[in-house]
Parts: structure tokens; sequence; C-alpha cells
């Protein structure tokens, strides 16, 4: 997905609780519950043509509803306790078979053991990042180096891997889609079935025009003169690290900016040798 200040109507996805799944049928559709029973009753093929992926919540016990269910289909996981829950992503392993699977976690205290363990179980990574702590960026850093270069890790930890693609590529990939908070992009709609802004903005109020949102914090950033004016990296990053403390000293995670996009050119640079062309290779 691409960030579009005014995207068609049908670029939306929707991030709906199961409960609310009637109101956005005929949409495209992020479905959660903690329930994959109720999910394997309630979504039927007519559905599926228009899921991105659906979320299981609190990790329930009972998986095997999935596991032949919809193969092909993406579930994310998401381990809201990481530090304390991880060693429960083994049962999920069995949906492998058949799905696609992600493990969605905070930044937190203990979340590098759980992101190590998703990794070494075959299951794609995605870090909800926050604000990260000195401490926090320095877990960051070698759980970086470890998907950079131990070969035992074959599947995307993100946001490393899509950023790494677009350094490698030379293409401007917005952090906020990549985490799947650009409101442009994606839309959460709460419990009760009201809308609210994805990931980290969800406090926000939706507002007239939501998929403005990233252009107009952007430019507000650069225009008040905060470290984004001189950013090398604001074009991949778009002030997503300066919400929602505008203060937040971005040092840190130039860091893993910098060691991310010398690893891209350090990329680039082998697939042009090993091209016969001489140039990089498509992913």
């Amino acid at each position: 997905m691409t960030h579009s200040a005014k995207p068609p109507a049908d670029s939306i996805v929707y991030h709906v609780p199961l409960a609310r799944l009637e109101e956005y049928r005929g949409r495209r559709l992020i479905v959660r519950s903690d329930n994959p029973h109720a999910l394997v009753a309630r979504l039927g093929v007519e559905d599926l043509d228009r899921l991105a992926y659906v979320q299981l919540r609190s990790l329930p016990s009972d998986i095997d509803p999935l596991i032949h269910w919809a193969e092909d289909l993406g579930i994310d996981l998401l381990l809201e306790n990481p530090a304390e829950d991880f060693a429960r992503l083994y049962r999920y392993a069995r949906l492998l078979d058949n799905h696609p699977v992600r493990v969605s976690l905070p930044v937190a205290p203990g979340f590098a053991k759980a992101a190590k363990l998703a990794s070494s179980l075959q299951f794609a990574v995605r870090l909800q990042i926050g604000q990260p702590t000195a401490p926090l960026i320095e877990s960051l850093a070698r759980l970086l180096d470890d998907y950079l270069h131990r070969s035992t890790v074959t599947h995307p930890i993100d946001y490393f891997h899509s950023l790494l693609l677009g350094f490698c590529h030379q293409e401007p990939v917005s952090l906020w889609a990549i985490q799947e908070e650009d409101p442009a992009l994606v839309r959460y709609v709460d419990e009760r079935g009201e809308e609210r802004l994805p990931g980290k903005l969800a406090g926000t109020a939706v507002g007239t025009d939501p998929a403005g949102f990233v252009e107009r914090w952007s430019n507000g950033l650069r225009a008040v003169g905060t470290e984004c004016a001189e950013c090398p990296f604001f074009a991949h990053c778009r002030g997503y690290f300066k919400w929602p403390s505008r203060e937040y000293d971005c040092a840190g995670v130039k860091t893993l900016f910098h060691t991310l996009a010398q690893a891209a050119d350090e990329l680039r640079g082998d697939l042009a040798a090993a091209s016969p062309l001489g140039g990089v290779s498509p992913s």
C-alpha cells in the first residue's frame, strides 16, 4: 500500500471487531477476534476475497478450527504482553502448514525474547515501536543485527525488513504505512462501531480529513524547525518517531536507520555484482 492524500474509498482497510462485520461487509477488512470458532462461523467464502488478514487477540488455546480453514489467508497473532506470554507461541506453529503467520508485539521490556522466539518458529514479526527508550534501542539494535546477519532468521521482521527494501531500491517507503498506522490506508473500528485512527494515533480524533494526517503532521514538524528538518531519513519516517511527543530525541532510532541504510547499500552492491546486466534485481 502507498500513501495518498486523497485515497479512493476502496483503498482503505478497516480494522474491525468480528461483532461489527455486518456493518463493513463488502469493504477491505482486517477482522479481529479472540475466538477462532466464531471467525470460522461468521466469515463466509464471499468475505475472504476482501480480507487482508485476520487477527487473533489474547492468543486463545483452541486453534484447531483455523488450521485447515481459508488456506493461505494471513493470520496475525497479537502478543500484548510479550515478556509474559511469549512461550504461548509454540502452539501456533501448526498454523504455518496452511497460513502465513505474523506476530505483532509492542517494543516493551522483554520484547526481544518474544521476537526471537517468533522468528525461530518461522513467523514473520511486526514490532509496534512507539517512542523507544535507550535500553529498548539497545535491544532493537541487537535484534536488527540478528535480522541482518543470522542465517536462521528467514522471515521478515518489520519495520526493519520493509525499510531495508525501501533503502535498497531507493524508494521512499513510509514508516507510517509499514506499521499500518497511516490513516490514509487504515481505519480502526472500536467495539462500539466508532471509527478511530489506527495504532499509536488511536486516541486522536478522526477529524474531517484523516487521510491527510501524515502530510499535515510531517510538514508541520519541518516548518517549526524540529530535528526532522535536516534528518536524512525524513522521507521514510515522516515524523513517525515524533508522535506523540515532539520532544522525543531521535538520536537512538537514527542509529538503526543508519544501520539499515548501510546494509541496503551493501545489498544493492551485491545484487549489482551478481546481475548480468549490472543492475539491482527485483526482490
